[in-house]
């Protein structure tokens, strides 16, 4: 037996299984009826279909070859690359050269042996580009400048790229290239642009440009068809049959199945079957067939001369073939043997949903199979190499395994009725002994055909058929969206490694002692909230200077410059590293150092002068020459009181000021000098200042705050009845031993544990009923209290009040104004609302709130009027503008006769009622005047 023979043998056997057979089969036969047997005469193009040796299986796996087809490769010797379709695909490094004393890299990335029809998107690593109509990178922006890709499609008659060959010293125009789609990309060197040196250059493409035997033209097209009519045709790589080998009729019915429209579970619209992806001319034909007819689910036969192809549907039977028709003996298998068998499908494909990386479509599996099957599940792994849609992808595979589970087969010889029938035609048979009859008949696929001579009883030679079919019903090719699954991509998104934003940069300075002498000292802090920012890279320099001196590059926050000039401007800048040594833009900021300092000194002849209502301060200027400011606080003691337990009443007045006016408030006021370093005098001035009732204010009402403070509080927490700051970490987050803590126990361990302010909203507010212009004040009782174990520090917390207004109805919807501080103001209202603001600017000192109040107080007034008619009767009286409270009215009459008298009734805030009457007790008219009194 010849190897060829075998190999036919061999193919036959294979089509027996509709997943396996996608090449195979029935060869043109010559011969004469005195031959005993038939002669197979094969053509070239057959031959070729002979299996060839493998390439190891992780050099041939689909999945290696599909995540391997987008990465650029260097190698002398690399099999030719066909593109069918529309997929994303990097290839073989074809030239390499630098130039510009190795400032330019110029690379050219061949891609397919053939034109392709366009470029869709280029890649760089994984990333989109854009370019403009330079061909130069524009986006992502760290490529503007640094990346040139200028693309070519393959044409017969392409010339050599300008550009390469004006900046080349070796490239000519006669490097044409012409039939090969390619790339060239020119790079600018830039180590912060390319980290990790030469990256991966990929693009999607729309491929080969096909024969239509429909239209006799050449155009693009993902018709399967028409992409296997080509590579049988195709003389450079493919099997190179002439035209008189393929068998249109056949190739145009297939085409049209193909071109078949299907509505897919998302409600889109997709062509029945589509091919996208590529092929190695290194495979044999009958792999490279094989996996080419996985996107049809079809079978290429060579019948009579001819390749031709069906592709997965079912056909009507061509004929029907009876008892009568029947010659030999029949041969029925009900049942495969469990090694062919199998119950569920799975397998890998390239969608365009994970930018054609491989990855497994939703697996079909069959509990009624599993159970026929002994409860045992079987899956069979079945590779789509050119299927990108995850529903296309579903409806093969079922059909893959619904025609397996089609076990039925007959093998027999059959009279020259059966010779039209080739391989994937489908045939009617009955016979009644096996119950093919009636409704009972019997639709069979055609998987082996084959024809034969042999004697009859009389010894004549006679011709025949001998058929091996497999049963086949239509519901194998049935499809419903219903039964398309959701495709589960794996959208895990990861930020881009090198998209490394520039980090968060502060600059100040500070005093540090180096041998026992205090020098100043520029601090940069660098942080990042990136993943990717392992390191930080800090540098500094003078304004003046053109060259920045290097801070140093570490996984600190924390870079510093010792003994910087007072009074310069320094130029501060720093980025991130990555792990892959990608570096961030620079951040930058300036800063002017302020110099060396030492306390404040304390000030002098500090007095208060109560004037009115505002408390006159004066103080005798500080001769310091880095004097920044002075600060005013107040305490309501008069005996006590202390700098730390004072609120701030002035944060601020600056140099070379020595006086400032404030609301009079009895109690103890205090005064500190602070310099351009911050810090504050060491002791501070004070002076008492008494208050007597000012402007014969009346006191309305009041809102206090204490013991429960049951108000809104953020970042505050009342402890023992007192209100304070909240610390930052809670307790059982600290690590550590609960005996191993610095501090004291309320702080926790380590440091900075209070929060810098804490905010608490009064509970209600105050409504005077009406919109009154009212005098406010605020008072508050608070310690500084200590987390310290020594001094605590000086001035380190502070209590500020806040304010905000309504004239609405509070009760309603009112309109408030924002909060604004205040100590002492008057302010025009129905209603206000009050807000405390606790500061610290030590982690371990808190302001100790044990009491807030806000007093409202009104002014006494008067209102009057004259020569008012009374009438003979009662006159009611509506004052200009009412009061809160109404004192008292006086009345002055001018015609007032021997016993007459008058009533006022009614009287109230707003307004009063008077009758005058006579003697007679008779109501008469008389002119009179008011004075009313209130506040």
């Amino acid at each position: 037996m010849s190897w060829f023979s075998s190999f036919v043998r061999g193919v036959k056997r294979a089509i027996k299984d509709p997943i396996t057979v996608i090449t195979a089969g029935v060869y043109a036969l010559t011969g004469n009826y005195a031959m005993a047997a038939a002669t197979i005469a094969a053509s070239g193009a057959a031959n070729a279909l002979a299996p060839a040796p493998q390439a190891p299986a992780q050099y041939s796996d689909f999945a290696s070859e599909a995540l391997n087809r987008t990465q650029m490769i260097k190698q002398p010797i690399v099999a030719r690359r066909f593109v069918y379709g529309e997929t994303r695909l990097s290839g073989v490094l074809g030239h390499i050269e630098s130039t510009g004393s190795d400032e330019y890299l110029h690379l050219v990335i061949l891609l397919a042996a053939h034109e392709i029809d366009s470029f869709q998107t280029i890649y760089l690593n994984d990333e989109a580009l854009t370019l403009d109509g330079s061909n130069n990178v524009t986006s992502p922006s760290r490529f503007d400048g640094k990346v040139r890709v200028k693309l070519h499609t393959g044409s017969t008659t392409q010339t050599a790229d300008a550009d390469l060959v004006s900046e080349s010293a070796v490239w000519t125009s006669n490097h044409r290239l012409q039939g090969i789609a390619y790339m060239y990309v020119r790079l600018r060197f830039d180590n912060d642009v390319f980290p990790t040196g030469i990256p991966n250059f990929s693009a999607k493409v729309r491929g080969k440009k096909v024969y239509d035997p429909r239209t006799t033209s050449t155009a693009y097209s993902a018709n399967p068809a028409l992409a296997i009519r080509d590579y049988l045709t195709d003389t450079s790589y493919g099997l190179g049959c002439d035209a008189t080998e393929i068998n249109d009729t056949d190739i145009t019915a297939a085409a049209n199945d193909c071109d078949v429209n299907f509505t897919t579970g998302a409600g889109g619209i997709e062509k029945q079957y589509e091919i996208n992806g590529t092929l190695t001319t290194s495979n044999s034909p009958k792999r490279i067939l094989e996996e080419m007819v996985t996107s049809c689910g079809g079978i290429v036969s060579y019948v009579n001369g001819k390749f031709t192809l069906k592709v997965a549907k079912f056909r009507s039977p061509l004929i029907t073939l009876n008892e009568d028709d029947i010659i030999g003996s029949i041969s029925i298998q009900t049942k495969r043997s469990k090694r062919d068998n199998y119950n569920a499908i799975k397998g890998v494909f390239s969608p365009a949903a994970t930018n054609y990386v491989p990855t497994d479509y939703p697996a079909l599996t069959s509990s009624t199979f599993q159970t026929e099957d002994g409860g045992l599940r079987k899956f069979l792994d079945y590779d789509l190499p050119y299927t990108t849609s995850q529903s296309m992808a579903q409806r093969l595979s079922r059909i893959a395994l619904l025609r397996n589970r089609q076990q039925l087969t007959i093998s027999s010889q059959f009279t020259m009725k059966a010779f039209d029938l080739s391989v994937g035609d489908t045939v009617q048979i009955t016979n009644d002994r096996f119950g093919f009859t009636g409704w009972g008949s019997k639709i069979f696929e055609v998987v082996e055909w084959s024809f034969g001579i042999s004697d009859d009883s009389n010894g004549m030679p006679v011709m025949n058929v001998t058929l091996f079919a497999r049963e086949i019903v239509s519901s194998v090719y049935t499809w419903s969206t219903s039964l398309e699954k959701n495709f589960t991509n794996d959208n895990t998104t990861l930020p881009n490694p090198f998209n490394v934003p520039a980090p968060t940069l502060t600059a100040f300075d500070e005093l540090d002692l180096f041998n026992q002498q205090a020098v100043s000292v520029l601090v940069a802090n660098v942080e990042s909230t990136s993943i990717y920012a392992n390191q930080f890279e800090a540098q500094a320099k003078l304004s003046t200077e053109t060259v920045y001196k290097s801070l140093g590059i570490g996984s600190g926050n924390r870079f510093t410059l010792v003994n910087v000039k007072a009074g310069g401007l320094y130029n501060v800048r720093a980025r991130s590293i990555s792990g892959l040594g990608v570096k961030s833009a620079f951040a930058t900021v300036n800063h002017t150092i302020v110099g060396q300092a030492n306390p404040a000194s304390d000030v002098t002849n500090f007095s208060v002068n109560i004037v009115g209502a505002s408390a006159d301060l004066s103080w005798t200027a500080s001769t310091d020459a880095d004097l920044s400011h002075y600060v005013i606080r107040h305490s309501p003691l008069t005996t006590g009181a202390t700098f730390n337990n004072a609120q701030t009443v002035v944060k601020k007045v600056p140099r070379p000021t020595n006086t400032v006016i404030t609301p009079a408030k009895t109690g103890t006021y205090f005064v500190k000098a602070v310099n351009k370093f911050g810090f504050q005098s060491a002791n501070a001035a004070s002076s008492v200042a008494l208050v007597d009732q000012i402007d014969d204010l009346n006191l309305v009402t009041s809102l206090s705050e204490h013991s429960d403070f049951t108000g809104t509080k953020t970042d505050c927490v009342v402890i023992d009845d007192i209100l304070r700051i909240d610390t930052t970490n809670l307790f059982d987050s600290v690590a550590g031993n609960f005996d191993d803590a610095t501090g004291l126990f309320g702080g926790g361990s380590g440091s900075g544990f209070i929060a810098s302010s804490g905010t608490y909203d009064f509970d209600g507010y105050i409504d005077l009923g009406a919109v009154f212009t009212a005098n406010t004040t605020a008072t508050l009782k608070f310690t500084q209290l200590s987390q310290h174990t020594g001094t605590p520090a000086g001035g380190a917390t502070d209590v500020d009040l806040f304010v905000s207004t309504t004239q609405d109805d509070p009760a309603g919807s009112p309109s408030w104004t924002a909060y604004r501080q205040f100590v002492v103001g008057t302010f025009t209202a129905r209603a206000l609302r009050f807000r405390a603001v606790l500061t610290s600017t030590d982690s371990k000192e808190t302001p100790a709130i044990s009491e807030l109040t806000a007093e409202i107080r009104l002014p006494t007034r008067t209102q009057s009027d004259n020569d008012i008619q009374s009438g003979a009767g009662s006159k009611a009286v509506t004052f200009g503008s009412a009061f809160k409270s109404l004192r008292a009215v006086s009345i002055s009459v001018g015609d007032m006769q021997s016993g007459d008298y008058y009533a006022i009734t009614s009287k109230s805030a707003s307004g009063f009622t008077i009758t005058f009457y006579n003697s007679s007790n008779a109501a008469v008219d008389r002119l009179f005047d008011y004075v009313a009194t209130g506040f």
